[in-house]
């Protein structure tokens, strides 16, 4: 039977065969089952070995006379403070001047009384052990159940993702250095497939343990009163969210020759830093809160909510996910809302993803996106970066567009960096575009119609400047509408306009420099381009800090010229300033696009020649 089931997985999917067969034998199924129960025992002792017992004190959580005890102390430090004023008016009134026998009788009797009390409170407060009888054990263990179910939520997702993610760059690095994933590339088999085989069969082992903890995790939450339905909706978003980063893995294990065998180590620490950077990023209303949709933990406030208890109290600071909203609509009050958003996230960039792994695995040289899918892709980009920046002004921060705007802005430009990889292709890609450019002639008549701007809008070789441009006009004309709705003065949305259009230029020239990096002869430009990129980003900024030259001050138009000129540098520069900052970059993007158009046409000429040099040999 077991035969049967293993040949049918073989015929749906011959990558899951492969991948399984080598991995799902006895000594691992049983190396993976003993982590499993060892991790879980551990988690339940960790929290059930401090059950109240006999050593209990009454001023513990869980004594049902801590309140009486509380008060009692409470009466304690009031007699003691009576006391001390007693005491002080018995000094008082038996000094010579005040002295007063029958006041001083009153207040012996007053001080005798007190004292009493006081010793009797005393000596009820010595014993502190909590009678057995008091222990609320039920209030206990539904604690204990919520600290166990959020401690086993923690660890399968921490699991899942980040050792999930090393087994995937590692095993497809594996198959790079062997040689055996350009054969794979020559099988009949389709991508999707592969891509499957692999996402399923790698951490095959991690599934079989993980799926030894779901009864516990499930009985310590319907324990702690959470429903069901809520605690499977955490393993839908915890399905969908290994989909979206073992693509990503996947994606960047393609790329693992840069980093020789490290890269495993880099991405699953990526993911790990990520994950930890989001689950303690608060609620801020701004385009940030999009990176707290990535983490699982989003539904635990929900899940803990539902037992009478406050988020704030557990780790992972997702505790104000209620106040969430999304192009101003309050999502965060429904958890239900939360989730489908969070569903939509993930299925939206795990298909871009994979969108790419299917191009760059069929063919490496490919780029990994073609152009009418990143118009696609920034069109929902922008979508998801505006919808949670379009937020209702809020009284802890003193103008909550240009807070909202400024957040904005770094996720653009993570965007664009990431569009200029994806869309600029290699020497060899330019060069027989530039040949195609050279002996072509186009019949088409004006400018959109020409065949020159149809293949830089939609050809996959062509160079990307263009593709970059209308991708930034996509991004830039609702960012353009939004700032003419904000409710601040005129001078907030003028220098709000002339950031988004330095960002843009300043964005097209990285674009073409990274274009004119990618056409040189030497190896490795990929790299070359990616480290001129950094330097160019990185460097002026730092420059500019050690030399202390900061917006307002003489030489701070400079940070006009950088990759942040964004609004609290643009309420510094002048007008006339503003124009040269824009002017120098329009000159600075002019002689790029010269260059790279020069380049084009010598790679155009050389590539003919050599062609036809090679058919006159040929021919003789």
């Amino acid at each position: 039977m077991l035969l049967n089931w293993i040949d049918k997985i073989g015929d749906l999917n011959p990558q899951l065969l492969r991948e399984i067969k080598g991995r799902l034998n006895s000594r691992n199924v049983a190396i993976a089952i003993v982590v499993s129960v060892i991790g879980q025992l551990l988690v339940y002792l960790s929290w059930f070995k401090n059950m109240p017992g006999e050593n209990y004190y009454v001023y513990d959580t869980y004594c049902k006379l801590r309140p009486l005890y509380e008060s009692s102390q409470q009466q304690l430090y009031r007699l003691q403070d009576q006391y001390r004023q007693l005491q002080q008016q018995f000094a008082h009134f038996s000094g010579s001047q005040n002295y007063n026998p029958e006041k001083i009788e009153q207040l012996k009797n007053s001080i005798k009384t007190v004292k009493g009390n006081i010793a009797d409170l005393t000596v009820s407060l010595s014993d502190r052990i909590c009678p057995l009888d008091q222990i609320d054990l039920q209030g206990w263990l539904q604690d204990q159940y919520r600290y166990m179910f959020v401690s086993l939520s923690l660890l399968v997702l921490f699991s899942l993702l980040v050792i999930g993610t090393y087994m995937l760059i590692s095993n497809l690095g594996h198959e790079e250095r062997r040689g055996t994933l350009n054969f794979i590339r020559l099988s009949p088999q389709s991508t999707q497939s592969f891509w499957l085989g692999k996402l399923l069969g790698v951490p095959v082992l991690l599934y079989v343990a993980i799926l030894l903890t779901i009864p516990l995790h499930i009985w310590s939450g319907l324990s702690a009163q959470m429903p069901l339905v809520e605690i499977l909706s955490f393993w839908m978003i915890l399905g969908a969210s290994c989909a979206f980063f073992y693509s990503a893995a996947l994606l960047f294990g393609l790329f693992g020759s840069w980093f020789s065998g490290f890269q495993a180590w880099l991405g699953s620490g990526a993911v790990l830093t990520f994950l930890w950077i989001v689950n303690f990023k608060p609620i801020d209303h701004s385009s940030m809160d999009w990176l707290n949709l990535f983490s699982p933990s989003v539904v635990f406030p929900y899940l803990i909510d539902r037992t009478g208890s406050s988020y704030t109290m557990f780790p992972f600071n997702q505790g104000q996910m209620q106040g969430l909203e999304f192009f101003n609509f309050p999502l965060g009050e429904n958890g239900l809302s939360v989730v489908i958003l969070a569903l939509v996230n993930y299925a939206l960039w795990t298909y871009w993803i994979g969108q790419a792994l299917n191009r760059q695995f069929r063919n490496p040289s490919a780029t990994l996106l073609s152009k009418r899918h990143s118009y696609l892709l920034t069109a929902c980009w922008i979508v998801f970066t505006l919808g949670f920046a379009l937020q209702a002004p809020r009284p802890e921060y003193s103008s909550q567009f240009v807070h909202n705007f400024n957040s904005l802005l770094p996720l653009n430009l993570v965007l664009f960096l990431g569009l200029i990889a994806a869309l600029s292709p290699q020497r060899q890609a330019l060069q027989d575009w530039a040949r195609y450019r050279h002996q072509g002639k186009s019949t088409r008549q004006g400018f959109w119609k020409s065949s020159l701007v149809r293949d830089l809008l939609w050809g996959d070789k062509s160079p990307s400047v263009l593709a970059i441009a209308i991708n930034l006009l996509i991004t830039a004309l609702p960012l353009m509408g939004w700032i003419l709705f904000w409710s601040v003065e005129v001078n907030y949305k003028l220098e709000a306009f002339f950031t988004v259009i330095f960002s843009l230029s300043v964005i097209l020239i990285y674009a073409a420099i990274a274009q004119l990096m990618l056409l040189m002869k030497t190896p490795k430009r990929a790299i070359w381009a990616t480290g001129t990129l950094i330097a160019v980003i990185s460097l002026p900024p730092i420059i500019l800090t050690v030399l202390s030259i900061y917006p307002g001050q003489n030489g701070g138009g400079l940070w006009l010229l950088t990759a942040f000129p964004w609004s609290n540098v643009m309420q510094y520069a002048s007008p006339i300033l503003i124009l040269q900052a824009i002017l120098i970059q329009v000159g600075v993007l002019g002689v790029l696009n010269w260059q790279l158009t020069r380049q084009l046409g010598r790679a155009g000429e050389s590539a003919s020649k050599a062609l036809f040099a090679g058919r006159s040999s040929m021919s003789n």
